[in-house]
């Protein structure tokens, strides 16, 4: 069961002298602390409580203390013999939270403190996605609440063939009830930590089907590549979305959003360290000479590129929206990618390469992987390239082996370079 007293730390007084009255909640030998709006001296505070004959507001300060104490010993009483099941921050979330009730049941109601928890972390790769999927489901269902317990498989049929009627694709359907899915998880593990007292008992992905349509096919064969790295182009927008769709390719497919980010500290020795902003996995990429010949053309000062030095956080004052002060300033990532991708476009058109879509930074990611696997080199090099097995985070091994996996990528990048810088002719080795 969860202890409570009240604490102060001198060490932690503010210029004033005052310090700040905390709730210590101690629980299976685990310790956090809730503050209070009270402060007082050190000197005032004497066994829990403020001293009355050192501090004249001491009995105000005690009733609002006594209150909050109080008013956390009912909420503990609402989770009864739940405590020993649950972890102490868990705990200390529910007697900070407004509600009075543990377990946030209605799917809407969990789905959107998700989301804002998620928007507070700048987790915007999930949150973009699962706001899709709430905004698309509370269109079906309507302003009522639903209750985890109630939404059933005949709901997430209804759910489907409503969808389908409104003419989504199939890979949003499936990418909608994987959301929904996550959140089913995500609830389970929340709130049934008592096997034996479930507070979600429904579960209807056991009997759905998440169905998934193969994509377009987006990779370019390597003579396509030449031609869009060898084009002759008629301005520097369209020279700039040509290098930095290469440089994705020399970067191992590198995501636009990463890229526009990257700041010089980035590099060490010689390799591209980062974290990617959609997965935050981490990355280490040996920067090759042709790659390094791309960044040092683009250079910038705050940033490894200069695209992100004029972004809308770093122009003057007093920045107004679309008053831009010329073609070369994008206000962050998106309208960057956006620009590239019109470019090639531009030159998909001038060199009529008859793609399936229009051609835009995507195809380098995808083309990567293809291209790799032209040219004899493993899946798992591959995976290792793009990002999908981390060496440093999954593989519990030692430095060297750590140091061989990216070896590895090394040499599988150094040979797709190779590959793309050979004449048309030559044959591969």
């Amino acid at each position: 069961m969860v202890n409570m007293k009240l604490v102060v730390f001198p060490k932690k007084a503010k210029a004033s002298g005052e310090c700040r009255v905390y709730i210590q909640l101690t629980h299976k030998r685990k310790i956090t602390w809730i503050k209070t709006a009270i402060n007082v001296f050190p000197e005032c505070f004497e066994n829990g409580r403020i001293n009355p004959h050192k501090d004249k507001n001491a009995g105000m300060k005690n009733m609002a203390l006594s209150e909050q104490i109080s008013k956390f010993e009912r909420k503990l009483l609402v989770l009864g013999d739940q405590q020993e099941f649950m972890s102490l921050n868990v705990i200390a979330d529910f007697l900070k939270s407004k509600s009075d009730s543990l377990y946030e049941t209605d799917f809407f109601r969990f789905t959107e403190n998700r989301l804002k928890l998620l928007k507070d972390r700048g987790k915007t790769g999930t949150y973009m996605p699962l706001r899709n999927a709430l905004h698309c489901f509370r269109r079906f269902w309507g302003n009522k609440p639903l209750d985890f317990n109630n939404l059933s498989i005949q709901i997430l049929e209804n759910f489907i063939f409503y969808c389908q009627k409104e003419k989504h694709k199939k890979n949003s359907i499936a990418n909608y009830l994987t959301y929904i899915r996550s959140m089913f998880n995500a609830a389970i593990d929340e709130y049934n930590m008592n096997p034996a007292q479930p507070v979600i008992f429904n579960y209807p992905f056991k009997r759905i089907k998440i169905e998934r349509e193969a994509t377009v096919n987006r990779n370019l064969s390597v003579e396509t590549i030449r031609q869009i790295r060898d084009f002759n182009p008629e301005s520097l927008q369209m020279q700039i979305a040509i290098d930095m769709f290469v440089l994705q390719l020399y970067l191992f497919g590198i995501n636009a959003k990463d890229l526009f980010y990257l700041k010089p500290e980035n590099v060490v020795d010689g390799r591209l360290q980062f974290n990617r902003h959609k997965t935050n996995r981490f990355y280490n990429i040996k920067i090759e000479p042709e790659a390094a010949a791309i960044i040092e053309k683009y250079k910038g000062n705050m940033f490894l590129l200069w695209f992100a030095d004029t972004s809308c956080q770093f122009r003057d004052t007093g920045y107004k929206p679309h008053t831009r002060q010329s073609e070369f300033q994008w206000i962050n990532s998106k309208a960057w990618l956006y620009m590239l991708n019109k470019q090639l476009q531009r030159v998909e058109k001038a060199l009529d390469l008859q793609l399936v879509c229009p051609l835009t930074t995507y195809f380098s990611r995808h083309s990567f992987a293809s291209i790799m696997r032209e040219i004899g080199i493993s899946k798992d090099d591959i995976s290792l390239c793009l990002g999908h097995k981390d060496p440093e985070q999954s593989m519990k091994i030692s430095c060297i082996y750590i140091k061989e996996d990216y070896r590895k990528a090394d040499i599988a990048n150094r040979k797709l370079i190779d590959y793309l810088n050979q004449a048309p002719d030559e044959s591969v080795s």
